[in-house]
C-alpha cells in the first residue's frame, strides 16, 4: 500500500515541489502575498531546472518582477535564456473571446499548444505554470467562464503531468465569498488560504472556542465523519468549510471574530 503523504506545513513547502498533476489555488487578499507566492514558485522552479510559465495581468507581472528582483533573480535574463516565458492574460482572453464567449475546448487547445511549444525548446526536468485567467474573468463578473477555465486547467495538469498554480483574489473571512470558494476548491488539488498557516489556525480555533465552545458530542462526530472537499488544505480552513455546512447560523460570527485575531496587514487573505 502506498503511504499517504502528510499535509504540507506551509505554502512555501507546497510551492517548492508540487507533485506531478497538481492544480494549486492561492487565496489572496493582499498583492504582496500574491507576488511572494508566485516569486517563490518561480525561484524553486528555476532551481530545479524546470520551465516556468507566467500568465498574469500587466500589473501583477510587474509586482512579481519587482519581488524577483528583491530575491536577486533577473527575470529579463531568464527570459532571454528561455528559462521563463511571460504572457499577458488580457491579450490571450481577448483573442479567445473575439467571436463570442470563451469555450472550454478552445482554452484546452491553447494550453496544449503552449506546452508543446515549451517542451520543444529544451529538455526540461518539468514544467510549472502560474496563471490568473480564471481570476481575471471572475473579477470581470463572469464566474461561469472562470469555472470553465479552471476545469480545463485541472484536466491539463493531469493530462500533461505538470503543476498549474492559480491565484484568486478574495476575503476568506467574508461569508459571501464561500459559495464561489467551495466551487473553486473542488477543482483544485491543493489550497493555500493564508500566508501564515499557524496564525490562521490559532485565529480560527480561538474564534470557534469563544463563539461556539468546545466541539463535542454530535458536532465532534459530524466533523470526524465529514468527507471534506477532496483537496489538500490546512486543517483550519477545512474546519471553516465544515462549520459553514454544520452550523451556518454561527458561521459569520466565527469568521468575523477570527478576522479580528489575524494581524491587520494580513487579515484579508495574506
Amino acid at each position: 500500500m502506498q503511504a499517504v503523504a502528510p499535509p504540507h506545513s506551509s505554502w512555501q513547502e507546497l510551492l517548492a515541489s508540487p507533485a506531478s498533476g497538481s492544480h494549486l489555488l492561492q487565496m489572496y487578499g493582499c498583492q504582496d502575498f500574491l507576488a511572494a507566492g508566485v516569486a517563490h514558485f518561480v525561484v524553486e522552479g528555476l532551481r530545479r531546472g524546470e520551465a516556468v510559465l507566467l500568465s498574469g495581468t500587466a500589473i501583477h507581472l510587474a509586482r512579481i518582477r519587482a519581488q524577483l528582483s528583491r530575491l536577486d533573480v533577473d527575470l529579463d535574463a531568464a527570459q532571454r535564456h528561455g528559462l521563463v516565458a511571460l504572457g499577458p492574460v488580457e491579450e490571450v482572453l481577448a483573442s479567445l473571446t473575439a467571436n463570442g464567449a470563451l469555450r472550454k475546448e478552445d482554452f484546452s487547445a491553447l494550453i496544449d499548444q503552449v506546452l508543446q511549444a515549451t517542451r520543444a525548446r529544451a529538455d526540461w526536468t518539468g514544467v510549472r505554470w502560474w496563471a490568473e485567467f480564471a481570476n481575471t474573468v471572475h473579477a470581470a463578473g463572469d464566474e461561469a467562464c472562470a469555472l470553465r477555465i479552471e476545469e480545463a486547467a485541472a484536466e491539463a495538469a493531469d493530462r500533461h503531468g505538470i503543476s498549474i498554480f492559480c491565484s484568486a483574489q478574495c476575503d476568506r473571512f467574508d461569508a459571501r465569498h464561500y459559495p464561489a470558494l467551495e466551487r473553486l476548491c473542488r477543482m483544485h488539488t491543493h489550497i493555500i488560504p493564508a500566508n501564515d498557516y499557524a496564525g490562521h489556525r490559532i485565529a480560527v480555533n480561538r474564534a470557534i472556542a469563544e463563539e461556539i465552545g468546545e466541539l463535542r458530542g454530535s458536532h465532534l462526530h459530524a466533523l470526524s465523519n465529514w468527507k471534506g472537499l477532496a483537496c489538500e488544505l490546512p486543517s483550519s480552513q477545512a474546519l471553516l468549510f465544515w462549520l459553514r455546512e454544520a452550523m451556518p447560523e454561527r458561521f459569520e460570527a466565527v469568521l468575523a471574530r477570527a478576522k479580528s485575531y489575524v494581524r491587520p496587514a494580513t487579515a484579508a487573505g495574506a
